[in-house]
């Protein structure tokens, strides 16, 4: 059953991120405490009813956890602007001189196996057959250096690109701080917006001729009359802490 989308004017808060934040939290509150149980017994139409009034009144509902979604941008803001000393190396390496490293630390393993190859087949060809020991055993000597170095190397730009890529995926990743700012917002939109409006609704959703959707929607496009705050008073409902 997928969610319909949100209506948002122009100018609206609600963003990509928070359109699908909002669906999650309608069908959170769909699921939990007394509402679930109640929809559970009800129509298999009034859980879509409910779920489209729910995403037509946003506009609405948005206002009751406004404090905690600015609080949400905010760190999420701070996370996206970047911090001008720690780019200043990341910006020297992408010139001219980092791609010199990058080149190196491709070819010297490469270059140096190589020559560590050829070095150690010959060597020990040269002392199997018997023909200049010496020469053969400085060349396996160098064979084995040059594995060494082949080696090393490669060790070092297999770290270095490690490195990079951390760094590149590290500012992607939501701190323990937006985490924290999300998970209010989504709390505070839940208990004080969603799940009053969906328990005021309740009743016209298990109500077969109760019309649904767009068909009951007011001037503004939004389904039934207006839900500007949580203190109501409807049939089996107590607040927001009777749906925990």
């Amino acid at each position: 059953m997928g969610a319909p989308p949100i209506a948002g004017r122009t100018g609206s808060p609600i963003g990509p991120e928070e359109r699908a934040e909002y669906a999650r939290v309608v069908e959170e509150a769909l699921r939990s405490g007394a509402l679930g149980e109640a929809l559970r017994n009800a129509p298999p139409a009034a859980v879509e009813r409910l779920r489209g009034w729910a995403h037509e009144a946003v506009e609405d509902l948005w206002p009751q956890a406004a404090a905690e979604h600015r609080e949400w941008c905010r760190v999420r803001t701070a996370r996206d602007v970047p911090d001008a000393p720690s780019h200043t190396p990341s910006r020297a390496a992408a010139g001219p001189g980092g791609d010199l490293v990058a080149a190196l630390a491709v070819l010297v393993p490469l270059t140096a196996g190589a020559a560590a190859v050829i070095f150690l087949v010959l060597g020990y060809l040269l002392m199997f057959v018997g023909v200049q020991q010496a020469a053969g055993a400085s060349l396996v000597v160098t064979g084995w250096a040059g594995a060494g170095v082949a080696a090393v190397t490669a060790s070092l730009g297999l770290g270095r690109l490690a490195v990079t890529a951390r760094s590149r995926s590290g500012p992607a990743r939501r701190s323990a701080a937006e985490e924290a700012a999300r998970a209010d917002w989504r709390a505070a939109l839940l208990e004080r917006a969603v799940l009053p409006y969906l328990h005021h609704r309740l009743l016209d959703a298990a109500d077969p001729g109760t019309p649904s959707g767009s068909e009951q929607a007011g001037p503004r496009g939004r389904a039934g009359p207006r839900f500007s705050s949580p203190g109501f008073d409807s049939p089996g409902f107590g607040g927001p802490g009777a749906a925990r």
